[in-house]
């Protein structure tokens, strides 16, 4: 069966734009981490792994792949359901994917985690330590499960109120450029941010840097709600964060650090009587 000539230059298209935006991200995020600031706020502060560049290098060509395919197929077949551009209508889109998407990829990257699953998500965790290219270090099939289980749920909106095309790649753009600051194992964010209102919602780059050194726990994207309502958070978190931000990011990988005293509950004065 021929090709649709249509479909094949959107996939060109897609294919183009998708891979030079990644490209950008990447080489931005790599600038960036290469920085002398950057140096001196690592999470963790070990040299990457043997191999792990060549590896990660030859996964973010099939991810450029994975990603033209099934974006390209998704706004060929979707393309007419599509409302015109509004700024109600690209903001409802954006909010729809951003929510439905850290649901959907907590759920299957938790799932992922699972024995009989992992082999389709360790090639993410050949990064102990990441950079900025882990951002696009996946196997296809993962690849496969998360863009096109984001896209469907759009898909799935689209019976139900406008959606735009502007909206989608909004969100996008967000992804690539939070995925490649996510994994640049380096933390940008003041102390105060964690403990913050605003952290109790938002990640860190410290919070995914956890979850590849750790592997269980910190699964959410780039939020930590649903983390901190199934259990799956650090609670040294805040202290790996404070490290990190003081320049003394952590050397060794299965490192746990002690917990702050809490305030309301003063040390005992040695020899002081103790009262029951």
């Amino acid at each position: 069966m021929p090709l649709n000539p249509s479909l094949l230059v959107l996939a060109l298209t897609v294919l183009i734009i998708s891979g030079l935006v990644k490209l950008l991200t990447v080489v931005l995020g790599w600038l960036a981490w290469r920085t002398r600031a950057a140096e001196r706020l690592r999470v963790y502060r070990r040299e990457l792994a043997d191999g792990q560049l060549r590896s990660e290098a030859w996964a973010a060509l099939g991810v450029v792949l994975a990603d033209a395919a099934i974006i390209a197929g998704f706004l060929y077949w979707t393309g007419p359901r599509h409302a015109p551009f509004s700024l109600p209508a690209a903001l409802w889109t954006y909010a729809w994917m951003f929510v439905g998407y850290e649901v959907w990829f907590y759920a299957t990257h938790r799932l992922m985690h699972l024995p009989r699953f992992y082999r389709f998500h360790a090639q993410h965790h050949v990064a102990k330590v990441t950079e900025p290219l882990t951002a696009l270090s996946f196997s296809v099939l993962e690849r496969g499960v998360l863009m096109g289980g984001g896209l469907c749920l759009h898909y799935a909106a689209l019976h139900l109120m406008p959606g735009t095309q502007a909206g989608i790649i909004a969100y996008m753009l967000t992804n690539y450029a939070l995925n490649a600051v996510g994994h640049g194992n380096t933390e940008w964010l003041p102390k105060r941010f964690v403990t913050s209102w605003v952290g109790r919602i938002f990640f860190t780059p410290t919070f995914h840097a956890l979850h590849h050194a750790r592997y269980q726990g910190h699964y959410g994207l780039y939020t930590v709600l649903l983390d901190r309502w199934f259990g799956t958070t650090f609670e040294d978190y805040p202290q790996v964060h404070a490290r990190a931000r003081d320049g003394e990011g952590l050397t060794r990988m299965g490192e746990r650090l002690p917990m702050a005293p809490s305030p309301a509950a003063p040390a005992a004065v040695p020899g002081a009587p103790q009262t029951l």
